[in-house]
């Protein structure tokens, strides 16, 4: 009985799916970061979300003050308008 190349085909196919895995293992494993390289990448990254939490907060009281100062904007466009048509009296 002889073997097609047909059958084979799966078997080639995990042989090199092996292979590539094999390869990506050994990349990694020669890539890999010393400890202090890790923890410096660490802290900038916490270093620059405090600083967007910092513009987050920053945004938050501005958008309160807007709020506060489009509340009393409302308040006097009402009191125009009421003057205006007479509606308020």
């Amino acid at each position: 009985m002889t073997n097609s190349p047909e059958s084979n085909q799966p078997e080639r196919d995990l042989r090199r799916r092996m292979r590539e895995l094999d390869w990506r293992v050994q990349r990694l494993e020669a890539t890999q970061m010393p400890a202090k390289s890790i923890d410096e990448a660490f802290q900038q990254v916490y270093d620059e979300l405090d600083e967007l939490q910092d513009k987050s907060d920053a945004m938050r009281a501005d958008i309160s003050s807007m709020k506060g100062d489009i509340a009393r904007l409302e308040g006097k466009i009402d009191i125009i308008l009421q003057h205006i048509t007479g509606l308020g009296k």
